[in-house]
Parts: structure tokens; C-alpha cells; sequence
């Protein structure tokens, strides 16, 4: 009996066989590796994003360009228009200075250092006091060289703007009819003016005044 015991009890001190188990898997790993997948994806669809956006963007802005070359094309030719073969532009308006009745105004003022030539223009310098439209000028004090198709050509100050009121669209020029319109209106002292030319009411009356204009350049 104490033999059995002693034997049962050295069994019992013998170290016990841990069955196997199987293999955990790393999840942790595997949660990685799902989350740079889906960093991945949210990369691509943010690039993705990004790109028709930048598109767009694009598109708008050569729309928006687009619209602008448009304006420019349906604009210019109005202006140029006014010094192309076809418009008349042969008159040339006139207008006594002392029309100009504003003691506080800048043309007031131009006409006071103004003098009268022999056929009875006024001028400052050797340049032509004239009135000109908001499409060709900023304002009173600006010189121009005139050219004509007759081959003369003159410079003139502005020493008088017209009212966009009384001119066409592109402020160029007073209406006179189809295709026609007086774009230089010239200053001038009446009482010194040939009556021949007052009664033409056309400055062009003269030959080196005469002509269509073919430009009017700033100098």
C-alpha cells in the first residue's frame, strides 16, 4: 500500500504534456493592413476630388475668357468701325467758345490762354481746340494727331468733351445717319469765321481740314 502511494505520488510530480493549440492569428496586423487600405482609397478618392475641382476651375476660367475674347470681338470692330473705309466722318462739327459759360470749369479756363487764328479757330499752340467723345478721351487737356484720308492730317487738344448722352454706343461720334457721324468737333471764334464755311456748318470746309478720318492717335 505505501508503495502504490509512493509511486502515485512520484506520477503526480511529473511534468504534464500542455496539448497544442492552434496558431492565433494577428489580427492587429490584419486590422493594419485593412487600414491602409482604406487610407489608400480615401488618398485616391481625395486626389480624385481634387482633380475635378481643378477642372472645373479650369473650365470656368476659360469660359470666363472665352466670354471676355467675345466681348473684345463684338466690341472692337464698333470702334475701329469709326475710322474704316465705308463710315463718313467727313463732317466736322463747330462750336463758338463762348458757348463755354462755366468760370469754374477746366474748359473755361483752356480758353483763356486759347487765341484765335486767321480763319478763326481757336488753338493752343498749333494745336486745334476740339471736342471729342468719352470713347476716344479721358477728359479735357489730351493731345491727338488727326489723320484724313485726303493725306493732311493735324493735332488737336481737347478742350471740350461731348456728353455720352449725345454720341453713339461706343462714344466715339454724334450720329448723322446711316453709317455716318461727326466724330471732331472744333472751337471757334464766329466772329473771325468765313461766313462761307459758317454756312456750311462743316469745319471741312477747308482742304487741310477735309477728308474721312482714318485715325486719332494720342501724342
Amino acid at each position: 500500500m505505501g508503495i502504490i502511494s509512493s509511486a502515485a505520488l512520484a506520477f503526480g510530480n511529473l511534468p504534464q504534456q500542455i496539448p497544442e493549440q492552434p496558431p492565433v492569428q494577428n489580427t492587429a496586423v490584419i486590422e493594419f493592413a485593412e487600414y491602409e487600405v482604406t487610407a489608400e482609397e480615401n488618398e485616391t478618392e481625395t486626389e480624385t476630388e481634387a482633380e475635378e475641382e481643378y477642372e472645373t476651375e479650369t473650365a470656368e476660367c476659360e469660359e470666363e475668357c472665352e466670354t471676355e475674347e467675345e466681348y473684345e470681338e463684338e466690341y472692337e470692330p464698333e470702334v475701329s468701325g469709326v475710322f474704316s473705309e465705308g463710315f463718313d466722318s467727313s463732317f466736322k462739327a463747330y462750336m463758338d467758345y463762348r458757348c463755354i459759360t462755366d468760370t469754374s470749369s477746366v474748359q473755361y479756363d483752356m480758353q483763356q490762354t486759347a487765341y484765335t487764328d486767321s480763319r478763326g479757330f481757336r488753338r493752343i499752340g498749333d494745336d486745334y481746340c476740339v471736342a471729342l467723345g468719352t470713347g476716344i478721351t479721358g477728359g479735357c487737356g489730351e493731345r491727338f494727331a488727326v489723320y484724313l484720308d485726303s493725306g493732311y492730317s493735324f493735332t488737336a487738344i481737347v478742350s471740350d468733351v461731348k456728353a455720352d448722352v449725345h454720341t453713339d454706343s461706343t462714344h466715339c461720334y454724334v450720329p448723322r445717319g446711316e453709317n455716318s457721324g461727326n466724330v471732331v468737333e472744333f472751337i471757334i471764334d464766329t466772329d473771325c469765321s468765313d461766313s462761307s464755311m459758317l454756312s456750311s456748318g462743316n469745319a471741312g470746309y477747308y482742304e487741310d481740314l477735309s477728308g474721312n478720318i482714318t485715325a486719332i492717335e494720342p501724342i
